[in-house]
């Protein structure tokens, strides 16, 4: 007896999700002033959201409440274009 192929439902190809889920906080992040190790931190958040404000930050080193703070006006509230 052969084995069956796993197939996939459209949408559920590794590469399909990850070109998908990079472009979000690319696009995101574009337009802001931001350093090199804020940049790393802010992506860092968005991929890892099982790890701490604070392990990210000190990974990065970053400072914990300003990493906290860019996190939440850029990814929780970001700007209303008018």
């Amino acid at each position: 007896m052969m084995p069956q192929l796993l197939t996939l439902p459209i949408g559920h190809d590794p590469a399909t999700r990850r070109e998908r889920t990079s472009a979000v906080p690319l696009a995101v992040l574009r337009g802001h002033d931001l350093t090199v190790a804020e940049r790393s931190a802010l992506l860092d958040c968005y991929a890892n959201s099982d790890r701490t404000f604070l392990e990210i930050a000190t990974t990065h080193g970053v400072d914990r409440e300003h990493l906290q703070e860019l996190w939440f006006d850029l990814f929780l509230q970001p700007p209303q274009r008018t």
